[in-house]
């Protein structure tokens, strides 16, 4: 069952709350605060929009250790990470998976995502993700120092994003990007569009860029103290894995930082030839949670 979740899940990944209920119908005698627990559907508010998500929680009783999915590029809903779900239950993990604004049961849009405005756009995207770490700091069956972040693709710049916003998170997993600056990985997509461009040329040519950045994260990675974990796949044409990998062993060398790097492994962390997980993929995240949180 396990390995057919993962091959579903394979194929749809590339890696609420709240309202808080309380009664105010009598200004001068508030009634008292409903508790958030249990499993389910949730509204969190952000700005003008609301964004809604599902909590799903491991059998047995909690509090539990929680993680939530911050999705990359696309609009896709959440139902998407639906396979993910057992997967991440099954480490005895609480799961939060979310519709982003405007798609599904969320409201709202974002602003216009161009090379001038993306900083503004991450910062919105983070601004959903830190109401969803408000709802799950307050829920009686999470854990309140053991919440983290899985990004995965332009999620990753996000997490950089939520970590500088909130004080909440305990960890954060970043996959397949989170290092690069947003104009460098844009020379690299534009470079490796050409099929006869090699991912050793095209991250080369990165060196040299002298454009504007965008948004860059590396300052704000200089200040996580927290475990942060890094998977790469070094096949990955979409985002520029081997120059995320140079400044991670060097400029960014942190002793709470780990990372996994997965051979013939794509954008997706799938095994190029087989279209599968790497082996063991799950079971080494699984592992890094354990010893670090």
């Amino acid at each position: 069952m396990l390995k057919k979740l993962k091959r579903r899940f394979a194929r749809v990944l590339i890696f609420v709350p709240l309202l808080i209920l309380i009664s105010c119908s009598d200004k001068e005698n508030p009634g008292p605060i409903e508790e958030i627990s249990g499993p389910g559907v949730f509204q969190t508010p952000s700005g003008s929009a609301t964004i809604e998500g599902e909590l799903f929680l491991p059998t047995g009783p909690g509090p539990f250790p929680s993680m939530v999915i911050v999705p990359g590029s696309g609009n896709e809903g959440r139902e998407v990470f639906l396979p993910l779900v057992d997967i991440i239950v099954e480490q005895g993990y609480a799961i939060y998976i979310y519709d982003k604004r405007g798609i599904g049961g969320s409201t709202g849009s974002y602003p216009t995502e161009t090379p001038e405005t993306v900083e503004v756009f991450l910062e919105a995207r983070a601004d959903d993700i830190v109401g969803i770490l408000e709802l799950l700091e307050s829920h009686v069956d999470i854990e309140n120092n053991r919440i983290g972040v899985l990004g995965s693709s332009q999620g990753a710049w996000v997490n950089s994003l939520v970590f500088r916003k909130s004080s909440a998170l305990d960890y954060i997993i970043m996959a397949s990007g989170g290092v690069a600056p947003t104009g460098i990985e844009r020379l690299y997509c534009s470079l490796t569009d050409d099929p006869n461009i090699t991912i050793d040329s095209a991250t080369a040519e990165l060196y040299n860029y002298t454009g504007p950045l965008g948004f860059d994260p590396r300052p704000i990675i200089n200040t996580m103290t927290l475990p942060v974990l890094w998977i790469y796949g070094n096949e990955d044409r979409s985002h520029p894995v081997r120059y995320d990998i140079e400044m991670l062993n060097n400029t960014l060398q942190k002793p709470n930082f780990t990372l996994l790097v997965y051979l013939n492994t794509d954008h997706e962390l799938l095994d190029v030839n087989t279209r599968m997980f790497p082996d063991k993929f799950f079971d080494n995240i699984g592992d890094w949670l354990m010893d670090n949180n």
